[in-house]
């Protein structure tokens, strides 16, 4: 499975746990970078929400 599908994974773990988006971000940011190793700094600006 690609990162990206493990980045939505851990995402949609944090909306079901009725998390703000701001936490659901981070997740998403703590998984892209789990697997890509991009550094968590890189891995959040790559990532927003409210849309």
């Amino acid at each position: 499975m690609a990162p990206e599908a493990y980045t939505i994974k851990w995402a949609l773990d944090g909306w079901v746990l009725n998390e703000t988006s701001a936490q659901i971000r981070e997740r998403a940011a703590q998984a892209y970078n789990h697997y890509q190793k991009c550094g968590i700094k890189a891995a959040r600006r790559l990532l927003v929400t409210g849309y």
